[in-house]
């Protein structure tokens, strides 16, 4: 690799969107929205011969490879699919409907939450009744929550379980822990602030997810979605001087 005899200011702030593509499907590339880091490292493999000839130390020799390649990045919008990426997970869409007189189990005890098998659409009438179909009074049966109802003691409601009827919102359920690890095309779509945005294009042409290291569910601030990921060797890549791993293309 030759440098330019002429230096030129090349300063960077990154900003710009990332997409993501499963291989070997016909989805394409999809923004995975917000994202506050994108960053890479590398583990090298190292052997160190030490010159024995002459005192003071020093090595004769050395010889290094890459171990792994690796990269990180942190998402910020909770949508269904991150987190399936998060947690290995599938993914149902729900569409909009009415649900009507869907099963619950329960104990009928004071407080109980008995929460829906859908998102609500809290625009609509919900009803519930008892497993005979005697209606259930709001305020004197139970209390609406945002998932579900929750049972109000010395009503109506017994352990022979409820009926409910709602209408669902348009939403998504995401089931953790179904999926193995899938591999995926990633690529940064951004502009070098500090260069007047000028375009900066990133691609890793196959990784892997890790599970995430954690998620908080329940805080006072934005929650965010911590993960890592293998950089992998692509054989669809063919080509001298071609990289199998990466390719970055900047404008300068």
């Amino acid at each position: 690799m030759a440098f330019a005899v002429k230096h030129k200011e090349m300063s960077y702030i990154g900003v710009g969107a990332i997409y993501l593509e499963l291989l070997g499907s016909a989805g394409g590339l999809l923004n995975i929205g917000n994202c506050s880091q994108l960053e890479y490292a590398f583990d090298e493999e190292k052997q160190e011969l030490p010159n024995y000839m002459t005192p003071g130390g020093g090595n004769a020799n050395v010889q290094s490879k890459i171990s792994s390649f690796t990269g990180s990045v942190v998402l910020h919008d909770f949508t269904a699919e991150n987190l399936a990426l998060a947690l290995r997970g599938a993914v149902t869409a729900v569409t909009a409907g009415t649900v009507t007189d869907e099963v619950q189990q329960c104990a009928g005890v004071d407080g109980e939450l008995i929460p829906f098998d859908f998102p609500i659409d809290h625009g609509a009438a919900i009803t519930v009744k008892t497993a005979s179909d005697v209606a259930l009074l709001l305020d004197e049966d139970y209390t609406i929550t945002s998932t579900g109802i929750v049972v109000i003691g010395g009503g109506a409601i017994t352990n022979a379980g409820v009926k409910v009827s709602y209408t669902k919102a348009v939403g998504a359920i995401m089931e953790a822990l179904v999926a193995s690890g899938q591999e995926f095309r990633l690529h940064f779509d951004g502009v070098n602030d500090a260069q007047s945005g000028k375009p900066v294009a990133i691609t890793n042409h196959r990784i892997k997810f890790s599970p995430t290291s954690g998620l908080a569910f329940l805080g006072s601030e934005f929650g965010e979605i911590p993960l890592s990921f293998d950089v992998l060797s692509s054989s669809t890549v063919v080509g001298t001087g071609l990289s199998k791993y990466m390719r970055i293309a900047q404008a300068t």
